[in-house]
């Protein structure tokens, strides 16, 4: 990102780099700088260039909508917006700092417990009024048009159900859409989260909108199983304690969308991982297919949670 662009947005913000300065990406590529304000706050400046196309803007223009909209009567809590500025040259936001991420590993069962109460909160929430906040489904978009060659790359030497799930995909989706949709975070995974003393803080709202319930659940495994973690069962407990569904429809759902993600959506990311975390993600994708087969064959194994 043009340091050039950093500074303008700093000085038209009056804020300058922490010492030595954080900088982070975000999933959609924004950059992220660790900030003081002018009063000495920490602070968070998140940039999306207009270089990086229609598609970046429209996400960083959704999360600032968010901010402004929907953030101050959510039922959860997000980083305090502070100030905006969408120009030519991009859409830079300014957030007040929240609390401290935390590695997944670290993650203890009550953390788990209070982001599966903090998910069933959000997913409680009126629906927005106005169509804006329909949203992209990416899943369902590889569903339909599957990237074949890619797909079979990855997954032929090692997933020996792969051509089945491939030909009954639309049974995948079936068991995905099993509960009404809701407002939705959209990429929630433990590095979107921060931790105070209060409470857990929901951070990167690009991709919220209406969609299914089940994409929350279940990216956060999407994202721990190369670190060796998986959601434990206190997450899917305090979320049916706090949002109560049929349990066996939930975990089919949860199945299904978990498998669709790695089978369908994953294999381009296994560049970004070790080979400690491609292997843990073909075992946890082995088993989560013959789950699957076992509950679309009539058997009657047990379906894990998240």
């Amino acid at each position: 990102m043009p340091n050039s662009l950093v500074d303008a947005v700093r000085r038209t913000f009056g804020v300058v780099a922490e010492e030595p300065e954080g900088h982070l990406e975000s999933r959609s590529g924004a950059g992220i700088h660790a900030v003081r304000t002018a009063g000495g706050e920490s602070a968070y400046l998140k940039l999306t260039p207009a270089a990086q196309g229609p598609d970046a803007l429209a996400a960083a223009r959704r999360e600032l909508l968010f901010y402004r909209r929907l953030a101050p009567t959510a039922p959860v809590r997000s980083p305090e917006f502070l100030m905006s500025a969408d120009t030519d040259d991009g859409l830079a936001v300014l957030l007040a700092a929240a609390g401290r991420p935390l590695p997944v590993t670290a993650w203890t069962p009550g953390m788990w417990a209070a982001l599966g109460r903090e998910l069933a909160s959000l997913h409680g929430m009126p629906l927005p009024p106005d169509a804006s906040w329909g949203r992209p489904d990416a899943l369902r978009q590889a569903l339909a048009e599957p990237d074949l060659p890619t797909i079979e790359a990855f997954w032929a030497p090692t997933l020996p159900l792969l051509a089945e799930i491939v030909s009954r995909r639309t049974e995948l989706e079936r068991r995905m859409e099993g509960l009404p949709r809701v407002f939705i975070h959209g990429d929630c995974h433990t590095d979107n989260i921060t931790h105070t003393e209060e409470a857990l803080v929901l951070l990167d709202w690009q991709e919220s909108g209406v969609g299914r319930p089940v994409s929350d659940l279940a990216f956060l495994n999407v994202r721990a199983v190369p670190a060796g973690v998986t959601a434990p069962p206190d997450l899917l407990d305090a979320y049916l304690s706090g949002r109560p569904h049929d349990r066996r429809t939930l975990e089919l759902a949860l199945l299904a969308e978990e498998l669709a993600v790695f089978v369908f959506q994953w294999p381009p990311f296994a560049a970004y991982n070790s080979p400690t975390g491609i292997d843990r993600v073909r075992r946890r994708t082995r088993d989560l297919s013959e789950q699957w087969f076992d509950v679309a064959d009539g058997r009657t194994r047990r379906v894990h949670g998240p």
